[in-house]
């Protein structure tokens, strides 16, 4: 097989852009990887980069290069250069070498799509971010108190048993938070194991809702279910999905104000069991659904925290969901409520 065969192929299917320049920056050659990501058609052999690309950040960088290849000797010294750039939300990083020592060879340029590494970076970079802010304010009034109660607080039995219960409510918080961090983290490196079986998702249901009965109670909300006669089971991990019961009946009544209501209602359709949670509650504005699933984004972050949530709880339900092979979506209204969906397969031969 020739050699040049081989290479050619190679360059084919390579999962990086390949594009060969000459001189005065005529096209030579362009694998399909790269003119995938211009959204280029056609062949482009002979034509003048400028011509193909028009302006963009991606040949400014190129004409940069060949200029400074030409001018400054770059390419005797048969040296490369790496340069990244920003095209329309995506990213690249482009690798520049000459073909050879001779300046008027040309040169060869090696693209590679960073985007998605960019879009993870910004993840990890907001999430330290969000940790840090999550933590820093119960760990300031632990602080704050026990410096107090260090000081001469704890001479008043009243004040002592106050400030302890801050203390406690804060610990608390950070308790949960770092429980949800560890859940969390397992669930998106998908080293938490899913125990999947027929579960009786009836019985489940009106289980958790008996949970909440004194929470909706002590509110004045009203909390009712409605399920159809003929529930099958549903294939999934009785403990995550107990899980995901709890997250979205805590966030409807603490988000539904007095005299409202919540309402749990179960249903069969194409081969699936769909699970509605519906609040009459201060709904969500249709800017904020489209995030309301990432991980510490909360439409009211001052009433979230104040109310002890962790901003994780949904982020979790969402992983979980997705990890028994189910949907999840929400539809809301502001200032009328809000109904989180997820449906989930109904087990092998279950009756409908």
């Amino acid at each position: 097989m020739e050699e040049v065969s081989i290479l050619k192929t190679i360059a084919r299917e390579m999962l990086s852009g390949v594009l060969v320049l000459d001189r005065g920056g005529k096209i030579l050659y362009a694998n399909p990887f790269f003119t995938r990501c211009f959204s280029i058609e056609g062949d482009i052999r002979g034509r003048r980069i400028r011509a193909v690309m028009g302006k963009s950040g991606f040949l400014k960088a190129v004409e940069g290069a060949l200029k400074e290849a030409v001018e400054d000797g770059w390419m005797a010294e048969a040296e490369g250069g790496e340069i990244e750039i920003n095209e329309k939300d995506r990213f690249f990083k482009i690798r520049i070498v000459p073909i050879s020592r001779d300046a008027a060879s040309g040169v060869m340029l090696f693209l590679r799509d960073i985007t998605e590494e960019k879009r993870v970076e910004a993840i990890k970079k907001d999430f330290v971010a969000n940790v840090s802010h999550e933590l820093r304010t119960p760990l300031a009034s632990i602080k704050g108190y026990a410096e107090t109660l260090l000081d001469g607080g704890m001479e008043d039995e009243k004040t002592l048993k106050e400030f302890l219960g801050v203390i406690d409510r804060h610990a608390t918080r950070m308790s949960r938070l770092i429980d949800d961090l560890l859940v969390l983290s397992k669930l998106e490196s998908h080293q938490m194991p899913m125990v999947v079986e027929a579960v009786d998702i009836r019985e489940l249901i009106s289980s958790i809702a008996e949970g909440f009965k004194k929470q909706a109670l002590d509110k004045g909300i009203r909390l009712e279910l409605s399920m159809a006669s003929a529930l099958p089971s549903v294939l999934s991990d009785r403990v995550r999905l107990e899980q995901v019961m709890v997250n979205l009946l805590d966030n409807a009544i603490k988000y539904t104000p007095a005299a409202g209501s919540v309402l749990v209602a179960a249903s069969v359709t194409n081969g699936t069991v769909r699970v509605d949670v519906r609040d009459t509650g201060m709904g969500i504005p249709s800017s904020d659904i489209p995030r309301i699933f990432e991980r510490f984004y909360r439409v009211d972050r001052a009433r979230s925290r104040e109310m002890g949530g962790t901003g994780l709880g949904l982020a979790i339900v969402k992983h979980i969901i997705h990890a028994l092979n189910g949907r999840v979506w929400v539809e809301s209204t502001p200032a009328k409520g809000s109904t989180f969906s997820f449906t989930l397969k109904t087990a092998p031969h279950a009756s409908v």
